[in-house]
């Protein structure tokens, strides 16, 4: 490894953007010698260090793991094009940052699956370490190949490439999984016995190969599951997480201390998958977070905590944990931000909360701009529960608000598009109160992507004129210069479309993208949709029919084998009221919506 590093270190990272991204020895970062422990992970990540060092699940893996005497984990990262073509031109394998072992002599390499526009890499990276792409072409030699993340809800675009996916919460079942697999390899006679005995072992896991073709998946085996069940962690305050992460040496998109106060959300919005699959609601209690915050300020020196969730207003201790940590930390000039706020009357609340520490943006997400069009998507707010909660921030003092809105929505009207622009100005304009000009706003437009697992998985995506008509409409109905729009590329949405509701057919597709040099799909400079429209075009593949056709409730759908615990009935039923405007209560409030979700304590609560 020693001759391994100095001829990366020597040859390479002299010529390559940003080199201190491929060193490692961060502080905070972990190294174990390979022959003091029985298990060595690789968490791979299909982006840029910059990205994935500020995911929270990566640094959660990175340290439940490397708690355990018997077990190292170490990480890898998409290398930049520069990086990557010097490496292939070297004939020099993708390394860990740790001890730059070569990822194909790792026992297990795990891939966070964040982003459809990051499969790609997971290829390419897979080629740079010299790992064969396809499952069925590995030996027992080769590495386990493993995914988590949000891509875990359907993993059939990724079934040719990965041996064992693992959806939902990851803290626990990783665990499992590595203790199953020491075991395993002990007495496997092949790399099928070996996945074969995982899927016995280990609730919660999905091997593709053990399945036969075709959907609805059927497994090829008696005591291989027909549903695998995503795993679910029940207590937050008792999992694991990081009180001293890796402090990166280069700047990276969330360059703080995230803590995560609360996991999944009870509003039920029905476009959104996290909102589906990480139920029910679980909360860190204050008294936990206070400690996390403490300790990791102390570990890192970081001048910003985000408190995060999907939806940080609702978190019932929301004041509590505030007040104490704008107590202990307020005087050391650490700012606070509370990203994913609700457009509640809670918000109207929270500027004053946080008004004794140093100032970032608010972020809120309406989604949508019309009364009407919130109803469809369940989000039942106001303008007037907006505009009370902006005003409270700007007489604090604040300048600066981020809105995100989706476009494309069923029902959507070019009326519900021009109202975007109207909502946005309405906001900066708050603050010509009292004299002020208006406030800054960055106006993010994404486009609506059916996802899985939710009650608009069945609905078709706009298509990428409507989506372009869409932008200029907008932009058409602004007036000031303080608002900036940002709107996401309308051909890489549809090509998020794409594999959001993809079959194993697309793996070929994959393939074929990756030999026209499709990589860092996820970035501009990059992206290139003349090649994908290629790679659908050679391999025969309607891409449309994915992404714009709208499916039949009767249909099979490749993801129904993944059992996120939401019953079919319960998002068929949503479907339905949203078809008829009506709105569901935050399941939180009152009774119980029986949404299907086994042991959930709301549910058991609501009985009693």
């Amino acid at each position: 490894m020693k001759n391994l590093r100095q001829r990366i270190v020597r040859e390479v990272l002299p010529q390559v953007s940003s080199p201190a991204q491929y060193v490692g020895g961060e502080l905070n970062s972990v190294v174990k010698r390979r022959e003091d422990v029985e298990v060595t992970v690789c968490l791979a990540f299909p982006d840029t260090y910059a990205i994935g060092m500020s995911q929270t699940g990566l640094h959660i893996l990175y340290g439940t793991l490397n708690a355990r005497p018997d077990v190292a984990a170490e990480r890898a990262f998409a290398p930049w094009p520069d990086m990557a073509d010097l490496l292939a031109e070297k004939a020099l394998p993708l390394c860990s940052l740790e001890t730059f072992t070569p990822l194909s002599e790792f026992d297990i390499v795990g891939f966070s699956l964040q982003y459809e526009m990051g499969y790609t890499n997971v290829l390419a990276m897979l080629e740079l370490a010299n790992i064969p792409e396809e499952s069925a072409r590995r030996s027992p030699q080769d590495p386990l190949v493993i995914a988590g993340g949000p891509g875990a809800f359907n993993p059939e675009p990724l079934a040719d490439f990965i041996d064992v996916f693992v959806p939902g919460d990851g803290e626990w079942v990783v665990h499992e999984l590595v203790d199953a697999y020491g075991e395993a390899r002990k007495g496997a006679a092949s790399r099928m016995d070996l996945c074969r005995t995982l899927a016995r072992a280990v609730q919660g896991i999905y091997v593709p190969a053990l399945y036969e073709s075709g959907y609805p998946r059927r497994p090829r085996f008696d005591d291989v599951p027909a549903a695998v069940q995503a795993s679910v962690v029940d207590d937050l305050d008792q999992a694991y997480f990081p009180e001293a992460p890796i402090v990166p040496y280069v700047e990276t998109v969330h360059d703080r201390i995230t803590l995560e106060i609360m996991r999944g959300c009870a509003h039920g919005c029905r476009y959104c998958q996290a909102g589906m699959t990480r139920r029910p609601v679980r909360c860190r209690s204050v008294d936990r977070l206070e400690t996390i915050a403490a300790n990791t300020y102390a570990a890192t020196g970081h001048s910003e905590i985000s408190l995060a969730s999907l939806s940080s207003s609702d978190y019932p201790g929301l004041k509590t944990l505030v007040e104490r940590l704008s107590g202990r930390l307020g005087g050391r000039s650490v700012s606070l931000s509370v990203p994913s706020l609700r457009v509640n009357d809670r918000l109207r609340n929270l500027p004053g909360m946080i008004g004794t520490v140093r100032k970032s943006g608010l972020t809120i997400a309406p989604e949508a701009a019309t009364e009407r069009l919130r109803r469809v998507i369940n989000k039942d707010v106001s303008d007037e529960d907006l505009f009370q909660g902006v005003q409270a921030a700007y007489e604090e003092g604040w300048r600066r608000v981020k809105l995100y809105f989706m476009c494309g929505l069923p029902t959507e009207t070019d009326e519900d598009v021009r109202a975007i622009a109207r909502l946005a100005t309405d906001v900066s304009n708050l603050h010509r109160r009292k004299g002020r000009g208006p406030a800054f706003v960055n106006l993010n437009v994404s486009t609506f992507v059916p996802k899985p697992h939710t009650p608009f998985q069945w609905e078709p995506m706009v298509t990428i004129d409507r989506m372009r008509d869409i932008r200029g409409l907008i932009a058409s109905e602004l007036r000031s210069r303080s608002v900036k729009l940002r709107f996401h590329n309308p051909e890489r949405s549809f090509l998020e479309g794409v594999f959001s509701r993809g079959d194993a057919a697309l793996g070929e597709a994959l393939r074929e993208a990756r030999k026209l040099g499709c990589r860092f799909d996820a970035w501009d400079e990059h992206f290139n949709y003349e090649a994908w429209t290629a790679a659908f075009e050679a391999c025969g593949i309607d891409a449309a029919s994915y992404a714009c056709r709208p499916r039949d409730p009767s249909e099979a759908l490749p993801w129904q084998h993944v059992d996120v615990g939401i019953s079919e009935a319960y998002l068929r039923s949503e479907l339905d009221r949203a078809r008829r405007r009506l709105t569901t209560p935050h399941c939180l409030d009152g009774e119980c919506r029986r949404c299907g979700l086994p042991r959930c304590p709301h549910r058991d609560r609501s009985a009693r």
